[in-house]
């Protein structure tokens, strides 16, 4: 049974590559991601080996259990991708004792798996300070690969029948993206605290000797024990890394019988209702349909509501960096150019409306079979993401400012912010018609594979990013300019009405084109499972 699942896995990602080369592509360049952070982490390793071995030891257990609780707490983003779910084999005469050492065998020998196992063996390289403390990180380190894998099945087993509601793995989305945007933040007032500590080593000391007796650092808490000398210590949590694996493959057999008799099913989002004022208000042409649809996409689709969010919480961090330190003091000079943080929100702006296809999936063949033009398609999108972006984007222009001090820069701030934004926009219309890149299917997990558009979003950003760059810089100029001469943000703001009016224009028209002669290819491309 191990060897089967191990292989039926393996052959599920074969399968895959084989029908989607652009698969192969994201994960050439994510695997020499992975090569170099382990180089990184090999090289951070050896210095501490040699320039302060006491230190290793603290930096190996830390390490670990940040290790551990990010498999435990990636299995909730990642558990509604796994091939091999209980419920795939709940019509089968499989028992969870015979099928539970092979599910965790194959979790083991995932991409993931195989790159946890690597960097465990390269922690060997700072548990080599003291060889028992070597020998017992190399004889625990299958436990350690155990444990990851164990904790990641039982929390996402117990929290099953929580995410199979559709308003829970909406919000558990939203507030992932959230913590994830909000880390730079967050790491910005850990540092500040940190730096408030007397003794930086005696507290990361104080935390290594408490996680170490925990069930998710115990077993590098063993080494760290040998290390020092006390084997007391190493001994009794030896044991609690023990009694944590065996309750947890008591816990997983258990959880895993249950929905194996018993499978969980995902539920839906509740009723849809009639557009009411908004058909009202958009014209009755197929443009209109689309960008009534558009918003309506931006309400219900976690998928499009967590661009929303970032569209505010982006501007928002920058914003929060800049008053934590201090930036916005009239001594440091930096006050003035708060107003330009919206401009931000380009970036964003260009990945979204090239993505907008990828969104509908297989859908998107009611465009095709309905005769919808190309031009119809684009415009509609744009104006369904404009009557979300502009008012926004006014938002965060008068807020910036009024934060600033200065009100006199709204109009700089406005030309910038509009004008890239809609060149970005009009930019990323034109390049989602033949690289219209990934996005999870409806009812899938927003955050597991395609949700970053996969390679083709990549290539569409290194081409959006410098055609909104060169195209808007003279409203990007102006608007820095005039926060010498305020005079100079009205001009900004004539440049990037006119030069964003016009992309979008090109956008539409080109990306429309092309969509005419490709309906085909793109929905092949969008539809793929692969």
């Amino acid at each position: 049974m191990v060897a089967l699942l191990v292989s039926l896995r393996w052959r599920q990602l074969g399968h895959q590559l084989s029908r989607n080369p652009w698969m192969i592509v994201t994960l050439v360049l994510t695997g020499m991601i992975a090569l170099g952070m382990l180089a990184g982490l090999t090289a951070a390793l050896v210095a501490l080996r040699f320039a302060a071995p006491e230190a290793a030891v603290t930096v190996m257990v830390l390490a670990g259990t940040v290790l551990v609780v990010g498999w435990w707490v990636g299995s909730i983003l990642v558990s509604g991708d796994d091939s091999l779910a209980p419920e795939r084999f709940a019509l089968l005469p499989l028992t969870a004792g015979a099928l539970l050492p092979g599910l965790v065998v194959a979790g083991a020998t995932t991409i993931g798996g195989v790159g946890t196992i690597t960097a465990l063996l390269l922690m060997l390289l700072g548990w080599s300070i003291s060889l028992p403390a070597l020998l017992s990180a190399l004889i625990l380190a299958p436990v350690a690969v155990v444990t990851c894998v164990l904790g990641a099945r039982v929390v996402s087993g117990v929290l099953a029948g929580w995410l199979a509601r559709r308003g829970t793995r909406d919000l558990v989305v939203i507030l992932g993206v959230l913590l994830v945007a909000s880390s730079g933040l967050l790491l910005n007032l850990g540092m500040g605290a940190l730096f408030r500590v007397n003794d930086i080593g005696g507290a990361f000391t104080a935390v290594t000797d408490i996680v170490g007796w925990t069930p998710i650092g115990a077993v590098f808490g063993v080494s760290a024990s040998v290390a020092q000398g006390d084997y007391l210590s190493a001994a009794l949590r030896l044991l609690i890394a023990l009694a944590t694996v065996i309750a947890l493959w008591f816990a997983a057999r258990g959880l895993l019988a249950a929905r194996l008799v018993a499978p969980i099913q995902n539920s839906g989002g509740g009723r849809v209702r009639s557009g009411g004022l908004l058909d009202r208000v958009l014209p009755a042409t197929p443009t209109g349909a689309i960008a009534a649809r558009t918003l309506r996409y931006f309400r219900r689709d976690p998928r499009q509501v967590v661009n929303i969010v970032m569209m505010l919480l982006l501007p928002a961090i920058f914003i929060g960096l800049a008053l934590m330190n201090g930036l916005q003091d009239e001594s440091v000079g930096f006050g003035p150019a708060l107003t330009l943080i919206p401009t931000i929100n380009a970036l964003l702006t260009g990945t979204i409306i090239q993505m907008a296809i990828a969104y509908d999936n297989d859908a998107i063949a009611a465009h095709i079979l309905g005769g919808v033009r190309g031009a119809q398609d684009r415009a509609g999108r744009l104006l369904g993401f404009g009557l979300i972006a502009v008012p926004l984007t006014l938002v965060l222009c008068v807020a910036t400012c009024l934060l600033a001090g200065r009100m006199d820069l709204l109009p700089g701030s406005l030309g910038s912010a509009l004008g890239l934004t809609a060149i970005s926009a009009g930019a990323g219309a034109w390049v989602g018609s033949f690289l219209p890149g990934r996005a999870p299917a409806p009812e899938a997990n927003p955050l597991g594979r395609g949700s970053s558009g996969g390679v083709q979003s990549l290539l569409a950003m290194i081409v959006i990013g410098p055609i909104t760059l060169f195209v808007g810089a003279p409203a990007l100029g102006f608007a820095i300019a005039g926060i010498w001469n305020p005079a100079l943000g009205w001009v900004s703001l004539a440049c990037g009405v006119v030069l964003g009016a016009l992309a979008l224009w090109g956008g539409t028209v080109l990306g429309g084109s092309i969509l005419n002669r490709r309906w085909p290819e793109v929905l092949a491309e969008v539809a793929s499972e692969s």
